[in-house]
């Protein structure tokens, strides 16, 4: 029979290897940082939806005009 382990282990989770920083995949590093960005893509996303309806609007009354004509 095999010998049991005392303690039976106790550091299953923990990573089994160490990666210095200059073998570390860069991009994987810049996936895990904060979307800082995101914020003002969605405000200028909604700012030219925005400006988008507008324009729509103005070429829809102006066309409404000239048909009347």
């Amino acid at each position: 029979m095999a010998e049991q382990d005392p303690q039976p282990q106790a550091d299953m989770g923990a990573p089994g290897a160490y990666i210095a920083e200059r073998h570390r995949n860069p991009a994987a590093l810049m996936a895990q940082a904060p979307k800082a960005g995101n914020t003002w893509a969605g405000i200028c996303a909604i700012l030219a939806a925005l400006l988008f309806f507008a324009a729509v609007a103005v070429m829809y009354m102006d066309w409404t005009a000239l048909k009347a004509a």
